[in-house]
């Protein structure tokens, strides 16, 4: 496995513009994939979501694992933008060591907590045939639900407003985009999770049923009440074995 260190998609954003490009041994026609970090999308940086580039990596994927502007200093859409401008770098082959890799086929994209948002609003948003999976683990995605839980505090600051619309929310959820030709979708997600409640993963999966589009949830008993998604103790932090499972069973297929 090879990494390139701090390539630029977005060079007018400095450090948060940057991804680093991991590569198994012998890439050649290898299929692409973009990884995204969490954090609340304002805290955090690519070198949380290392581990699973790594993953993804011993899967047979050149990865692509980026970075993204922060809420402090650009509110939504800006992640989502640089999000969409990362994935267009490497199906366009922006770096020399994506000119090889077989981006024809479309990316997959994976992502944690708010990374699993970003994922889906990437790989929903882009061009039909440029998305071939996404993974989404445990992340939001529908903003009424954060409104029902009582989480409007946290979507202002997503907003970067103190008055939040119906549009808004509407434009900033996943299960908004979807379509009968959504690229695949898996989401993993623990029953005890508190911080994003599985109630998300199933709402995505409905939406997906109702228009016969493929996807799937992986629903396991994590531990504790937070995510419940990491080894314990693990360096990079890697994902349980079990969604590492479940991931690559679902690799197989897209």
């Amino acid at each position: 496995m090879k990494r390139i260190a701090g390539i630029a998609y977005a060079p007018e954003h400095g450090e948060r513009g940057t991804g680093d490009l991991y590569l198994p041994e012998g890439a050649g026609k290898t299929p692409v994939a973009m990884a995204i970090h969490g954090g609340g999308w304002n805290a955090m940086d690519k070198g949380s979501w290392a581990g699973v580039a790594e993953f993804m990596c011993e899967q047979g994927y050149a990865v692509f694992n980026i970075n993204y502007r922060l809420l402090d200093t650009a509110p939504w859409p800006a992640c989502g933008d640089d999000c969409l401008a990362a994935a267009k770098f490497v199906l366009e082959g922006g770096h020399e060591a994506l000119a090889p890799l077989d981006r024809k086929g479309g990316l997959v994209i994976i992502g944690g907590s708010a990374g699993g948002h970003l994922t889906l609003m990437t790989g929903l948003r882009l061009a039909k045939g440029q998305c071939r999976g996404m993974v989404n683990v445990s992340g939001p995605t529908d903003f009424h639900i954060k409104i029902a839980e009582g989480r409007r505090e946290q979507l202002q600051q997503f907003f970067g407003a103190e008055t939040i619309t119906e549009q808004m929310l509407y434009a900033a959820s996943p299960v908004s985009y979807v379509k009968p030709w959504s690229p695949p979708l898996l989401c993993t997600h623990s029953v005890h999770d508190k911080l994003v409640s599985i109630e998300h993963s199933r709402q995505m999966i409905k939406f997906y049923h109702e228009v016969h589009a493929r996807a799937e949830l992986y629903a396991y008993a994590g531990p504790g009440e937070q995510h419940g998604i990491w080894i314990e103790g693990s360096e990079p932090h890697r994902l349980l074995p079990e969604i590492e499972e479940a991931i690559a069973t679902f690799l197989k297929t897209v």
